[in-house]
């Protein structure tokens, strides 16, 4: 299983390296400074309004179908067009709750049809994502990284051309960037039932309530678990455009430091995507889950680690580079929030071992806390600090999280404390930090001294165990041979 795990996860975040970064810097980072701090800042606003309510969109019929499907491959028959038939009357629902919530907050209906646009793209998002869990549940892995990043390659084609091409990119608009997003997940998602016509799978908009009752039920932890992470990680943004005066502004200010956090965030989220089958897997049949946890964590530790030192010390340089007009408050931004891709990172692991053994309950106890303390934050700190109380808000919170996850699973869950592997990693951060804080080297440019850190960094955990660089080469030298 470890194997299997290395050859997908070099697959998966090889294709994801190539093309997400190329999407996040090259469309979502020209998108902003086309339309503007402002009108960015509205869309980064109206988009976590419409993800926070995701539970009703989803109901955690994702989660659920995943670990199900790998434990019993034979349920998707089944379950495929039932479940597919409940996401079609969710998502109205969803539509008309999301209208709702806005109106209620405070938002004019000049704004709603943008805001119902943005929503019915989380319906088609959402609609991949279960077409996904259907692909990675079979054991599909490789099908299931290429779709993790269609939609992203679709849209760096269609937004290229609006952006770039110099007769379009005079007239672009917020409105040409959410019917891109639209059209991109419209075909991934006829992609990905391509990818599924060898199980012969119906197709259906109707469902039975008394059949399906016993999978909504399943499938309600899951759904709180979904609802408690979008409410701490997206309150942040519609918070900071809520209650201040140029809410708007400083949202956008707040998503030129989140967009880097995101960008990494979506490595380790690729992480968790592979680990959950694997894992519900590896349980259903008794079998020792040590081995793939300790391997996902030292990759994630490492990757985590150095990244945040590295962007961390070049916030400032970095944040100029990438925006026209940027303040020194997103600087202050970025350098918080990249911290909080750390324990992001073990967050993913642990939280993906406690769901793969459906400790889901305890684990959204854990969250219902977080929420409230993540809440109480945002309202004291931004006020006062505007996008960097957002960022330390965000950062203490996922550190709440990340250590309540660790200290469960160890309870719950059959792992043993490798003292080892502890100290190991203590070893390697705190050398990392020594690293932190040593002088630059003014004489080299600084995207040099960077890619210094970065190399380091990796030599670093290398050297330490956390990159398991011999199986990779074992690996690698297998597949030339086969």
């Amino acid at each position: 299983m470890r194997r299997e795990f290395l050859l997908n996860i070099l697959f998966l975040v090889g294709i994801n390296l190539l093309i997400k970064p190329l999407y996040i810097f090259g469309i979502d980072l020209k998108v902003q400074n086309t339309l503007g701090t402002q009108t960015y800042g509205l869309f980064a606003a109206l988009f976590s309004l419409s993800y926070i309510l995701q539970i009703i969109n989803d109901a955690g019929l994702q989660q659920f179908n995943n670990q199900t499907i790998a434990q019993d491959r034979s349920r998707i028959k089944d379950q495929y067009p039932r479940l597919l038939g409940l996401k079609f009357w969710l998502a109205i629902l969803y539509l008309l709750a999301t209208s709702l919530f806005a109106i209620t907050i405070g938002y004019s209906w000049e704004i709603l049809p943008l805001l119902i646009h943005i929503a019915l793209n989380q319906v088609l998002l959402s609609w991949i994502l279960f077409q996904r869990s259907n692909i990675s549940g079979l054991g599909m892995y490789r099908k299931d990284s290429v779709i993790s990043v269609l939609d992203k390659l679709l849209m760096l084609a269609i937004c290229g051309v609006l952006l770039y091409h110099p007769d379009l990119s005079s007239g672009f608009s917020l409105s040409w960037f959410v019917w891109a997003q639209t059209a991109s997940f419209g075909l991934t998602i006829i992609v990905g039932r391509i990818f599924l016509r060898g199980q012969k799978l119906r197709i259906g908009l109707s469902f039975s309530w008394t059949a399906l009752r016993p999978l909504v039920i399943k499938s309600l932890p899951f759904a709180l678990a979904v609802l408690l992470m979008s409410a701490y990680t997206r309150m942040d943004t519609l918070l900071l455009e809520r209650l201040l005066p140029e809410g708007e502004h400083e949202a956008g200010i707040y998503y030129m430091g989140y967009r880097l956090l995101d960008a990494a965030n979506n490595v380790a989220l690729l992480f968790a995507g592979l680990l959950l089958p694997m894992l519900s897997q590896q349980l259903s049949k008794k079998e020792d889950v040590q081995p793939l946890v300790v391997l996902g964590t030292r990759l994630l530790v490492a990757g985590s680690f150095v990244a945040a030192v590295a962007v961390s010390r070049f916030a400032e340089p970095i944040i100029h580079s990438l925006y026209n007009q940027a303040p020194a408050e997103a600087v202050t931004t970025l350098r918080i929030l990249i911290w909080s891709f750390v324990p992001v990172s073990l967050m993913y692991v642990f939280a993906t071992l406690l769901t793969a053994g459906s400790r889901l309950g305890l684990m959204n106890r854990i969250l219902g806390v977080t929420v409230v303390i993540n809440l109480i934050m945002l309202w004291v700190l931004i006020p006062v600090y505007g996008a960097i109380g957002a960022a330390i808000a965000t950062l203490i919170t996922q550190s709440i999280v990340a250590v309540s996850m660790v200290i469960l699973s160890f309870r719950v869950m059959p792992l043993r404390i490798d003292r080892k592997e502890v100290i190991s990693i203590l070893l390697f951060t705190v050398l990392m930090m020594v690293g932190f804080v040593l002088p630059e080297f003014n004489s080299l440019f600084w995207p040099i001294q960077f890619g210094l850190y970065l190399l380091i960094g990796f030599g670093l955990a290398a050297v330490f165990g956390l990159l398991p660089a011999r199986n990779f080469i074992l690996l690698l030298r297998s597949r030339a041979r086969a």
